[in-house]
C-alpha cells in the first residue's frame, strides 16, 4: 500500500510539474534525478529545437545531450545543486541531432519529497544563440579595437579572431585565418601561440585562389579533395575535423584580402547564421589589416629613408639596440663616399641619394657577417651593424675594395668612388650611442687618409677629438680677449750669420688650459672658420711692434706673417692688408705674407692675380714647407713668389743621398726663378756647411734662434 501511495503521489508530482511546464510557454524537459537523469517527458518545442523526436529522447540522460568535456565542471554544479534541492541557471552548448549545436540558458526547478529528496527536475530551455552570437561579436569587437588601441601587432589581432571563434564554437571548429601578403603567399594565423609544424606563411594555393577568385563561401565535407597545404590538413586532422569551410574577406572597397579556413565535423550547417556571422568577423579582419597597412606606412615615415628606401638612423638604433638587449656584441661601421658632395654639387641632391642606395645593395649582395643591418646615417653616409665577437676587419676591407672596382652609374654617367669607414665596438660596457659617437670618431680620422680607408677607434684619437673640442670652446674668447700672442724667430744669412728676416709665430697661452700649442689650435681654427682673425691679429701684434720700433728710430727688419688659405682667398684680403700697413704706417716691403705651397692648386687663376697684387704695393710674398704637399712645378715658375721655404723634414735627413738631391734641386729651383731658398729647422754646423755648399743663402732654426718674444729680440736687434 505504501509503494502505491507514493506512486500516486508521484504520478501527481509529474502531472504539477508537466502544467508548470506547458504553463512556461517554454520549451521543456522533465527528467527523474535518481534515475541517472533519465528524460520522463519533453514538450514539440524541445523536439523542434534538438530536432529530435519523442522517442529519440525519453529514456536517455539528459546530460548526454551537452557537450560533457567542455562543460564539465558547469554540468557538475548543476547536478550538485538540483540533488540540494537548488533552482539553476546556466548557459550550456547543447547538441542538436544532425545540426550544429545551440547555445541554450537553462532553469533547472528541482521538486522534492517530504525527505527533502530530490526527484524530479523541470528544465526549461530556451535557444539564446542569436544573443549569445551577438555578446560574443560584441566582446570580439571590443577586444579587437583595444588591441588596435593599443597597437597591438597584426598578428596578435590574428591570434584574437581565432581564439575568440575556437572559442565560440568549442570543440566543433578549428579556425584559421590566411590574410593575401606578397609574392602570391598569405600569411597563417591560428589562434593557438604555436602549432607544431604550421608555417607563418603558405604559398597561394590553387584552392585558395579559387575562394578568394569566386567570392563565396565554400563547404567541403573531405579535405582530402582539395589543394590545401598538408601542414593545414594536419592542423584540422589534429582536432578530428574532416570537412572545411571556407569564406573569403572583404575591405569596404568589396576586394578580398584573404579567406576563414574553419575545419568542422560534416554536418549540415546553418548557412545563412554562418554567412552573417563571418561576414561581420570579416569586417574586423578588414579593419586590423587596414590598420596594419597605415601602421606600416606611418612606420616607413618613422623609420624608413623615403629617399632611398634604406632603414633609417631610428630603425638603427631600435635594431641594434634588441640585439644589445639580447647580450649580443658586435662592432658599428660608419661608411661614407668621399665624393658625395661633389657629386651632390655636379648631379644634384638625387644623384647622392642614388649613390647611397646602390652601395646599400651591393653591400647586402656580398653580405658575409652574420646579422648584419644596414642604415642610412646621414645625408651622406651609412650606418653597418654587425653582430660577432670576432673582428673580421680584414674580409671588410676587401669587401669594401671589392664594391667600389666596378663604376657606379648615377644618371646614366659612370661614377667611381672611394670609401671612407669608421669602426668601433659595442658590447655591455660599451652603449650603442657611444658606439656610434666612436665610430664617427674614427670615420673623422679616415677622411683625412687618401683613398678608400677604414679607421677603427683608439682611446688615443678620441683623446685628440675632446682636445680639440675643448680648445675650440675657449678659442673665441681668447680672440675676443686678446689671447693670441706672437714670438718671434730670426732668419739668418748662412754667409755671415746676420738676422735677415723675422718670421712671426702665433702663441696661445690660455688662463684656463695653458699652453696650447700651435698645432693644435691653428687646425681647430681653421675647421671653425676662425684662422682669419688669428692672421689679422698676429698682422696687428707685428705691425703695431714694427710701428714702436719706427717711432723711436731703431732699424727695422722684414717680418714673415703666415696666412691660412681660408684667409688668403677671401675677397678683401689684399685690400684689408694694405689698409693695416697704412694705419700702422708701415712701408709693405717689411711684410713678408707666407702661404702654403698648395695655395696655387686651390685656384691658380686668383693666386695668381692675387700674389701680382700684393707685389704691386711692395709686399713679399713667401711659399712655407715647400716639398710637403703636391704642389705643381709648372704653376710655381708663374706665381711669382720671393721665397722658397724648404721644409724641415728634408734638413733633418739632409746626411741622406736622395734627400740631398731633393734639397740641391729646390735650391736650384729658387735661384732659377729667382727666389730666396730659405732652409727650416736647422740644428747643427754640419747642416749649415751642406746648405752653403748647396747654394742656399738664408737659414732658420735653433742652431740660430728659438722663437722668442718681441722684448727678447727687441734687445738682439738694438745690440
Amino acid at each position: 500500500m505504501v509503494t502505491k501511495s507514493m506512486d500516486i503521489q508521484n504520478e501527481m508530482l509529474l502531472n504539477t510539474i508537466r502544467k508548470l511546464g506547458d504553463n512556461s510557454k517554454e520549451s521543456y524537459v522533465i527528467f527523474d534525478v535518481k534515475n541517472n537523469h533519465k528524460i520522463l517527458e519533453c514538450n514539440d518545442s524541445f523536439c523542434a529545437l534538438t530536432n529530435t523526436t519523442h522517442s529519440q529522447i525519453v529514456e536517455s540522460d539528459y546530460f548526454s545531450l551537452l557537450l560533457n568535456e567542455e562543460q564539465k565542471a558547469t554540468i557538475e554544479m548543476i547536478k550538485q545543486k538540483i540533488h540540494s534541492g537548488v533552482m539553476v541557471q546556466a548557459k550550456l552548448h547543447h547538441k542538436c541531432l544532425d545540426k550544429p549545436p545551440f547555445w541554450a540558458e537553462i532553469q533547472a526547478l528541482p521538486f522534492q519529497n517530504s525527505k527533502n529528496e530530490t526527484l524530479y527536475v523541470l528544465l526549461l530551455v530556451k535557444d539564446v544563440t542569436y544573443y549569445h552570437t551577438e555578446d560574443f561579436l560584441m566582446r570580439l569587437e571590443k577586444a579587437m579595437y583595444e588591441a588596435i588601441e593599443k597597437d597591438n601587432p597584426f598578428d596578435k589581432k590574428m591570434s584574437i579572431i581565432c581564439s575568440g571563434l575556437d572559442e565560440f564554437f568549442m570543440p566543433n571548429i578549428v579556425s584559421m585565418v590566411l590574410v593575401k601578403a606578397e609574392s602570391n603567399q598569405f600569411q597563417v594565423f591560428t589562434g593557438k601561440s604555436k602549432v607544431k609544424g604550421m608555417s607563418e606563411r603558405c604559398e597561394s594555393k590553387n584552392f585558395y585562389d579559387q575562394v578568394i577568385q569566386e567570392g563565396k563561401s565554400i563547404f567541403i565535407t573531405n579535405l582530402d579533395d582539395i589543394d590545401i597545404p598538408s601542414e593545414h590538413k594536419n592542423f584540422a586532422n589534429a582536432s578530428k575535423k574532416t570537412a572545411g569551410w571556407f569564406v573569403p574577406i572583404r575591405n569596404q572597397q568589396q576586394q578580398s584580402i584573404g579567406l576563414f579556413a574553419i575545419f568542422l565535423k560534416p554536418y549540415p550547417n546553418d548557412k545563412e547564421f554562418f554567412e552573417n556571422m563571418f561576414s561581420k568577423i570579416g569586417s574586423l579582419v578588414a579593419l586590423a589589416y587596414s590598420y596594419a597597412k597605415t601602421q606600416k606606412m606611418i612606420w616607413d615615415l618613422a623609420y624608413m629613408d623615403i629617399t632611398t628606401g634604406l632603414p633609417n638612423r631610428h630603425s638603427f638604433l631600435n635594431k641594434v639596440e634588441k640585439d644589445k638587449e639580447r647580450g649580443q656584441c658586435g662592432y658599428i661601421k660608419i661608411l661614407k663616399p668621399s665624393e658625395f658632395h661633389q657629386i651632390v654639387e655636379l648631379y644634384g641632391r638625387e644623384a647622392g641619394d642614388e649613390l647611397l642606395r646602390q652601395i646599400a645593395k651591393r653591400l647586402n649582395e656580398e653580405k658575409d657577417e652574420y646579422n648584419e643591418y644596414i642604415a642610412r646615417f646621414t645625408s651622406s653616409s651609412l650606418i653597418l651593424s654587425s653582430v660577432t665577437s670576432q673582428a673580421t676587419f680584414q674580409n671588410y676591407e676587401k669587401r669594401i675594395k671589392e664594391i667600389i672596382r666596378q663604376p657606379f652609374i648615377i644618371g646614366g654617367k659612370h661614377i667611381f668612388i672611394t670609401l671612407k669607414t669608421g669602426i668601433a665596438f659595442y658590447n655591455d660596457d660599451i652603449k650603442i650611442a657611444d658606439a656610434i659617437r666612436f665610430a664617427d670618431n674614427a670615420l673623422s680620422f679616415a677622411a683625412n687618409k687618401p683613398g678608400t680607408h677604414m679607421e677603427i677607434f683608439t682611446q688615443e684619437r678620441n683623446d685628440v677629438l675632446e682636445q680639440q673640442m675643448t680648445v675650440l670652446n675657449h678659442l673665441s674668447q681668447a680672440l675676443k680677449n686678446k689671447e693670441i700672442s706672437v714670438n718671434l724667430q730670426p732668419k739668418v744669412d748662412l754667409r755671415t750669420g746676420e738676422i735677415q728676416s723675422i718670421e712671426a709665430l702665433a702663441r696661445w697661452i690660455s688662463p684656463k688650459l695653458g699652453f696650447v700649442s700651435p698645432a693644435v689650435f691653428i687646425p681647430v681654427a681653421e675647421s671653425a672658420g676662425k684662422v682669419r682673425e688669428i692672421d689679422v691679429q698676429i698682422l696687428e701684434i707685428v705691425l703695431s711692434w714694427l710701428a714702436e720700433r719706427k717711432k723711436m728710430g731703431k732699424n727695422l727688419a722684414r717680418v714673415a706673417v703666415n696666412i691660412s688659405p681660408d684667409h688668403f682667398y677671401y675677397v678683401h684680403f689684399v685690400q684689408d692688408i694694405v689698409n693695416l700697413v697704412r694705419k700702422f704706417d708701415i712701408d709693405p716691403e717689411y711684410i713678408i705674407l707666407e702661404v702654403t705651397e698648395n695655395i696655387g692648386l686651390v685656384d691658380f687663376q686668383s693666386a695668381f692675380t692675387i700674389i701680382q697684387e700684393l707685389k704691386s704695393y711692395g709686399f713679399k710674398t713667401s711659399v712655407d714647407d715647400f716639398g710637403t704637399g703636391f704642389s705643381s712645378l709648372s704653376y710655381l715658375q708663374r706665381l711669382p713668389f720671393t721665397e722658397l721655404k724648404i721644409d724641415r723634414s728634408f734638413i733633418n735627413a739632409i746626411n741622406d743621398a736622395a734627400t740631398l738631391a731633393i734639397v740641391r734641386s729646390i735650391i736650384q729651383l729658387a735661384l732659377n726663378l729667382g727666389m730666396t731658398s730659405v732652409a727650416e729647422g736647422i740644428e747643427n754646423e754640419e747642416q749649415v756647411e751642406i746648405l752653403r755648399a748647396l747654394g742656399c743663402t738664408v737659414g732658420q732654426g735653433y742652431f740660430y734662434y728659438k722663437p722668442m718674444p718681441i722684448e727678447q729680440l727687441d734687445k738682439i736687434l738694438d745690440e
